[in-house]
């Protein structure tokens, strides 16, 4: 499981978030290695409403016991990841660092 730190910013389709907000995520993706985690990454966030990502870190996950107990969105999202291969959890109220350089997604609007 690859823990990705992100910056994203919502696109015209985003069904929560008015097009242009940004916001920081932390994404879990089950996936063997930090490309195939950002192809994933890059797919699902496309599909949900999201025109861009900026990765500021991974993380690869080993110790999953961390991830039960607690009903948290982080735990959450690690749950979703491990169904369905991928997890979100956005931080609406943390702005992105000023260093962000969102990647636009493909198949993004």
């Amino acid at each position: 499981m690859i823990a990705i730190r992100a910056n994203l910013v919502a696109g015209e389709r985003h069904e929560k978030y008015p097009a242009g907000s940004s916001m920081a995520a932390m994404i879990f993706v089950g996936a063997d290695g930090d490309d195939a985690a950002e192809e994933i990454a890059t797919r699902e966030l496309a599909a949900r409403g999201w025109a861009t990502m900026e990765i500021e870190r991974f993380r690869d996950i080993t110790n999953y016991s961390q991830f039960y107990g607690e009903d948290t969105p982080v735990n959450g999202a690690f749950q979703d990841a491990r169904e369905s291969g991928f997890g979100l959890v956005v931080y609406p109220e943390l702005a992105p660092n000023n260093s962000f350089k969102p990647k636009p997604l493909r198949g993004s609007a």
